[in-house]
């Protein structure tokens, strides 16, 4: 009698099990960090549920635990690597893209400091511009000065008479959320060119 009352529990605990899973399944992988450590909790609370009421019971028990486990680590490990990296949301690229388009095009050179972090920034951003229709390149190592930077770092020839092209770029980064300070490198080919240093993430 008893192993037919826990029998027949576990349908019921399967179809729980089924629902929290697929509602966390409707989450996606670049939800905002703190979404994904809410869900993280939340996989975790019930596993560790399953594991207690699955205690000398079906052996679909222990095998629900462990995916929800799995699955908790794989969330927490997901809000850390959002919570750590820099990227742009999509309304934001959306709407990067949008003003770039409306920017004259310039000639812009994209670095990034040896992060692998800031790497990967840079070369979201230069997709941006790409995209934008802008002759972007990149991404290039910064120099060996450059390399303790941290943030974005927009440079001119010249600081005193800094093309138009700059101030717009500027402006746009700024308001879609990107601050980014001006600087200068007297080295640029031609006094229209820009370079933009993805430095080390801020803390």
């Amino acid at each position: 009698m008893g192993n037919e009352s826990r029998s027949s529990n576990w349908p019921r605990a399967r179809k729980a099990l089924e629902s929290t899973l697929h509602q966390l399944r409707l989450m996606r992988w670049d939800e905002p960090s703190r979404l994904l450590i809410v869900a993280c909790m939340v996989a975790a609370v019930v596993g560790v549920g399953v594991i207690l009421v699955g205690i000398g019971r079906h052996a679909g028990y222990n095998v629900a635990a462990a995916l929800l486990t799995l699955l908790s680590a794989l969330l927490g490990y997901r809000a850390w690597e959002l919570a750590t990296h820099r990227r742009l949301e999509e309304l934001q690229r959306v709407q990067l893209l949008a003003r770039l388009r409306q920017l004259p095009a310039a000639d812009v050179r994209i670095v990034a400091v040896p992060s692998e972090e800031a790497v990967l920034f840079a070369r979201e951003l230069l997709n941006v511009f790409i995209e934008a229709g802008w002759p972007a390149r990149g991404v290039y190592r910064a120099s060996q000065g450059n390399a303790a930077d941290s943030g974005l770092f927009l440079a001119v020839k010249d600081r005193d008479y800094p093309p138009d092209d700059a101030n717009g770029l500027l402006l746009a980064l700024s308001e879609f959320g990107l601050q980014t300070t001006k600087s200068t490198k007297a080295n640029l080919p031609h006094a229209g060119a820009l370079e933009l240093l993805v430095g080390r993430r801020e803390t």
